[in-house]
């Protein structure tokens, strides 16, 4: 509905008074999620992502009934909580993921014991601003909705995802179990609106021919984070002429192993579609063996094109580096590996901007692998989207962003990462990062998929509010979609 300006005066008095009054209540629920290591893993027996993401999605329902939502579980791969009851079941739906990256390492304090600094403006621990916070901005808006009896055409549906971090496997089936929702907000992003997402490549590779010297290498976890720590069990090799060769190279060590000598390197980790800065702890490792002469034959030839691979970010590899004028350029980074039988097993994190030729992209980077010797065990596109700026919702998620933060040239943005929004129909990506948010570490650590990650108390505040606002603003123009 249009509010007249009369009637924002008095719904944000409104809002003012709830949150001062709810404030804490949300930081110990924040708290609470965040407690859970829901990272998305591997299906056991009826729990598709794993035990982890079983135990947040029953504690996700169990929060929203207590509040006084109907829930349902979508056979374990996803959750929701409803508010309204239309009865054709159209709703708004606010889509957010439980499941997080693994913690890596680095942190100051345990990454799942949420705490408040002193001050009482950030909250720590892993999931607190990807995306286990801005969920709850959802759930808290609805609350805030429910409790002043304020009724809308549209039902609004908090969606709780589980497979966001490792290719978002649970959208489609929450599509085949629940209706649609008419439009989606997804609170994985920054303000105003993410209106175009860049495109990605699946790919896994494998170096064939591996020898058993190399008896073991572990590096990275999640596909879309920067390893910032690998390691690898070479054998036939002393630890004293190993120690020697590598003399004081940084961000290694070395130690003796039951079956040879174990090298332990350590990165600097970075979200994937944000390279630059990083250290990838692969490329340390992969320096380091072969600084240490540890390796021969094809083995080595393996190690050296490893190294290669994981030297470079933009794609030089491949010939296949490109930018554009909206998302930037193209990355591709060697996020993944590990050895399996004879093989080193390899996965990319490959991005490419909105406007890429996607048909050259997809016949030219299996081309340039097989030219290198990769065996090319899967690949698969997952094209780009861009949702038209003119396009009335998206107008109005560009205005009550800027009026309600008082940022009135926020400029609506191209996210360099994926989100849910591409997952759904009429579903664009929606905050909750405001984008005046103090960065408390730089780059370094402190955001979504490094050590140190927090949430910005009073920009999440904010982010409620933002919330409460969009849900009441766009409801007629949804209803007539």
């Amino acid at each position: 509905m249009n509010l007249t300006q009369e009637q924002k005066i008095k719904l944000d008095a409104a809002i003012d008074k709830w949150l001062d009054a709810h404030r804490d209540e949300y930081i110990e629920d924040v708290k609470k999620v965040c407690r859970v290591r829901s990272v998305s893993g591997e299906a056991v027996g009826d729990l598709p992502f794993g035990e982890g993401c079983k135990e947040m999605l029953d504690m996700a329902l169990q929060m929203s009934e207590e509040y006084g939502f109907k829930t349902k579980n979508y056979d374990n791969w996803a959750g929701s909580a409803t508010y309204g009851d239309n009865p054709n079941g159209d709703s708004i739906g606010i889509v957010a993921h439980m499941d997080i990256v693994p913690e890596g390492n680095g942190w100051t304090h345990d990454p799942y014991d949420p705490y408040v600094s002193d001050c009482g403006k950030y909250i720590f621990g892993r999931g607190t601003a990807d995306n286990k916070g801005p969920a709850m901005v959802g759930l808290y808006a609805m609350r805030f909705l429910k409790d002043h009896d304020i009724k809308l055409k549209n039902n609004v549906m908090l969606v709780y995802g589980l497979n966001e971090e490792k290719g978002s496997a649970d959208m489609p089936q929450f599509l085949k179990r629940e209706k649609a929702p008419k439009w989606s907000l997804v609170p994985d992003s920054k303000f105003p609106v993410g209106y175009a997402e860049i495109g990605f490549i699946r790919a896994e590779f494998a170096i064939p021919e591996v020898g058993d010297e190399l008896v073991e290498i572990v590096g990275g976890e999640a596909t879309n984070s920067v390893p910032d720590r690998a390691y690898a069990i070479v054998s036939g090799c002393k630890l004293e002429d190993v120690k020697a060769k590598l003399g004081d190279m940084e961000r290694i060590t070395v130690e003796e192993d039951e079956k040879g000598v174990r090298f332990n390197a350590t990165g600097n980790s970075q979200h994937a579609s944000r390279p630059e800065g990083a250290v990838n702890a692969n490329n340390v490792l992969a320096k380091a063996i072969l600084k240490a002469e540890v390796l021969t034959g094809k083995t080595l030839k393996a190690m050296e094109l490893f190294e290669e691979l994981t030297s470079y970010y933009w794609g030089e590899p491949f010939g296949i580096g490109c930018e554009d004028d909206i998302s930037g350029k193209l990355t591709c980074v060697f996020t993944w590996v590990r050895k399996v039988g004879d093989k080193l097993m390899l996965k990319p994190d490959v991005r490419y901007p909105v406007k890429a030729d996607q048909e050259y992209l997809m016949k030219k980077f299996p081309e340039a692998a097989a030219e290198k010797g990769l065996e090319i065990l899967a690949m698969s596109n997952n094209p780009a989207f861009c949702f038209p700026l003119d396009h009335p919702v998206v107008e109005k998620l560009i205005e009550i962003p800027r009026e309600v933060l008082g940022m009135p040239d926020i400029p609506p943005i191209c996210l360099a990462g994926g989100t849910y929004a591409r997952s759904l129909p009429n579903a664009v990506s929606y905050g909750v990062t405001v984008p005046d948010r103090v960065r408390l570490f730089g780059f370094e650590k402190g955001g979504a998929h490094q050590a140190d990650e927090y949430g910005d108390i009073p920009n999440l505040m904010r982010s409620i509010r933002v919330f409460i606002h969009t849900l009441i603003e766009i409801d007629d123009l949804v209803a007539e979609l």
